[in-house]
């Protein structure tokens, strides 16, 4: 008999048992998409920057846009001319430009910016705004994108400026900073509240310093003039430490502002722009979600038109707009990541989020203090049209460990990059890097520092993994044999390694192979083929079927789990591995029927313990009695009986007295003292409570 699994257009499920998964679910991925139904290689990595060395803190994509000049039109002549608007850039010099792109961020304290394209620099120190000192010690900075429009007045006249984008930065502890692209300097100032977390919500920058959140003055995120001499300070405050905020405009296009303590979800109506209505205006400050906050400031994502966020239980996503419409049920939408979820750290505040094209990305701290694992849902399969389907999971990415993510659209291209402190360091010795994500190639490039400071691109090949459902009809033992798997999707170089197991055992080798495709010119430019190649044109990446060996019976390979050895079992899953650009369609497996007696069985006691690990590998070993059956080695008692008597003075006749006598009696393990004791407590109490009682029904 055969099984065939193939079309996973849902993706990743592990929190339901591998054997009940439906068709179109697999077990687990690494380092993949399932777009079409396909498993495949992620889109690659490519260092873009190796930053400086240090306590790295956060940064931001930031397209600066501030005016140096107007646009002049003059007519000379006859001739009409126009001189276009300049923007300052980091010199103070104008540019004609719509905007000029930086990477901002900090390191140590420090902020650093990066223009584009980038380039690796030979000394970051040159690029360090020198006004700018925040805390060294602070494990994530708060950066966040506002714009300026305030008036400007120059003797009796008034005029406005042309907005601009600013970048801010706080740390909870130093001065706020900001930077809007005119200097290499930057500004810090005591005139914006020293706070943590923020947004820029209703043309008003607000900022949380610990449960109290403040807006700034209409259009100016630097000035906050407004609280301190308008009828209306504009200070609201909540239940706990706020540990979250982000601006959100509804289904009726009005803006809020959303803030989250740890345990609740609030709202602020930031579309109210006269500060002196916010006393007046119903529900301006509201309670979305009681019971739901969210523990992680920047794991606060949009993706499909809805707002995502890491709570305490998980993964959480609801539209705020239809919250007047909305059921108290708020359900945790990554079950099916139970896999990496079980096993994230106990502190998971520096998870991080980006949604991006159709893809929704979480880095979680997976069994570590940094993010080493990325969960990945995908928005295209219920993006197809005419199909009614959810979103898939694609398993984690992983290679890098984010710190934070950042998206920008650079000369018309929408980008993704992520800040990551890595598990090696580049030999400049900096273990910070940025990252550019979704690059078309399917293989990881990292930059080699020469010593004249100059870079070269490496390449890794990516290493991914998939695991099939358990494939196999009801409870009927079946003998694995072998299996077919149909691959596409190949480029370049690739290793495959693929092994089965049952529903118990460890996972065994059937095939190890080594794919060679040309697609690619590094792989033919220079050699004797390369006039040959040229002339075919594109190439395509490349389809084989493999066929894995015939699985062999071994005695030895088995598990303390079953009598049987690990070919044999109701059903079987594979684990297909491999490093390179590789894709896989379609798989069959191929199982014999294993005879057996259709009569009852009555089996003794286990005499050792079983231990089995997470990947099926098991031992038996001989373990010290379990405290918990055994009985107590100390099976002797005491038991006493004690009568003890209480009186009461009375009240009216202060000569006269109530008195009572009653017993208890106690067993004790300890000892005879110890059961006279307790049962003379008892006792006590009971005469005192009788003589209470008489005294309560017969005055005296």
């Amino acid at each position: 008999m055969s099984k065939i699994s193939s079309g996973w257009i849902q993706g990743v499920n592990s929190v339901r048992n591998p054997w009940l998964l439906p068709d179109n679910q697999f077990k687990w991925g690494v380092n993949v998409t399932v777009r079409g139904g396909l498993i495949q290689t992620r889109p690659g990595h490519k260092m873009q920057l190796s930053l400086p060395s240090g306590n790295f803190q956060g940064g931001i994509f930031f397209a600066s846009n501030k005016q140096k000049d107007a646009p002049v039109t003059q007519n000379i002549n006859g001739v009409i001319t126009l001189t276009p608007a300049k923007i300052f850039d980091v010199n103070g010099n104008g540019i004609v430009a719509d905007e000029l792109n930086y990477m901002v961020f900090a390191v140590d304290g420090n902020v650093y910016y990066s223009p584009f394209p980038l380039v690796q620099p030979s000394n970051w120190e040159d690029y360090r705004l020198k006004n700018i000192k925040l805390s060294a010690d602070v494990d994530q900075f708060c950066f966040t994108l506002a714009t300026k429009s305030a008036n400007l007045t120059t003797g009796s006249q008034e005029f406005s400026t042309p907005s601009h984008r600013i970048v801010l930065i706080q740390d909870g502890i130093s001065y706020p900073a900001y930077w809007d692209g005119s200097d290499k300097v930057g500004t810090q100032t005591s005139t914006i509240p020293v706070g943590y977390w923020m947004a820029y919500s209703g043309n008003r920058l607000w900022i949380a310093n610990k449960n109290i959140v403040l807006a700034s003055d209409l259009g100016d995120p630097t000035s906050y003039q407004e609280r301190a001499t308008g009828t209306s300070r504009g200070d609201f405050s909540f239940s706990r430490p706020v540990t979250g905020m982000v601006s959100y405009v509804g289904q009726d296009t009005s803006t809020r502002l959303i803030v989250f303590t740890d345990r609740s979800t609030f709202q602020l109506k930031s579309n109210v722009f006269d500060r002196t209505l916010w006393v007046t205006t119903e529900n301006f400050q509201s309670t979305l979600y009681p019971s739901v906050g969210c523990i992680a400031g920047k794991s606060i994502a949009f993706q499909a038109g809805q707002m995502w966020w890491y709570s305490q239980n998980g993964l959480i996503t609801t539209d705020p707009a239809a919250t007047a419409y909305l059921s108290s049920q708020v359900l945790c939408k990554d079950l099916e990541m139970a896999r990496t979820k079980r096993l994230i750290t106990s502190d998971a505040t520096k998870i991080c989020a980006i949604g991006f094209e159709n893809y929704l990305l979480y880095s979680v701290p997976f069994m570590q203090t940094l993010n080493s694992d990325t969960m990945v849902l995908d928005y295209a399969a219920a993006s197809e049209w005419g199909e009614n389907r959810n979103p898939a999971w694609c398993g984690v990415w992983t290679g890098t460990r984010p710190v934070e993510w950042t998206t920008g659209i650079i000369g018309g291209q929408s980008r993704c990059f992520h800040f990551s402190v890595d598990y090696s360091a580049t030999n400049d010795g900096s273990y910070n890097h940025l990252w550019e994500s979704f690059q078309p190639e399917r293989v990881d490039s990292y930059l080699q520092i020469n010593p004249d400071k100059t870079t070269t691109t490496l390449y890794n090949r990516i290493y991914s993994q998939f695991e099939t459902p358990l494939l196999g009809d009801q409870m009927d033992l079946k003998q694995f044999k072998y299996a077919e798997i149909e691959c596409t999707q190949i480029g370049g170089t690739v290793d495959v390694e693929v092994s089965y197991r049952g529903s118990k055992g460890n996972y065994n080798s059937i095939l190890k192979k080594r794919l060679l495709a040309v697609t690619d010119n590094y792989q033919w430019d220079n050699t004797p083929y390369e006039e040959q190649i040229r002339d075919l044109g594109l190439l395509n990446t490349q389809y084989r079927r493999l066929i894995t060996e015939s699985a062999q019976r071994n005695s030895l390979l088995s598990t303390c789990e079953s009598r049987l050895t690990d070919d044999v079992d109701k059903a079987f899953s594979l684990l297909i591995e491999w490093c390179g650009e590789f894709g896989v369609e379609v798989i069959r497996l191929f199982m014999d029927p294993w005879m057996e007696k259709s009569t009852g069985a009555p089996q003794g006691d286990e005499t050792q313990s079983c231990v089995v690990s997470q990947n099926g590998e098991s031992l038996t070993i001989d373990l010290l009695p379990n405290p918990y059956e055994q009985q107590s080695p100390n099976n002797k008692s005491w038991s006493a009986k004690v009568f003890k008597t209480t009186t009461l003075n009375c009240n009216i006749n202060p000569s006269q007295s109530i008195s009572a006598t009653a017993s208890a009696s106690f067993l004790s393990y300890i000892s005879f003292e110890h059961a006279q004791e307790e049962a003379g407590i008892l006792a006590l109490q009971a005469a005192t409570s009788a003589a209470q009682q008489f005294k309560a029904q017969n005055p005296c």
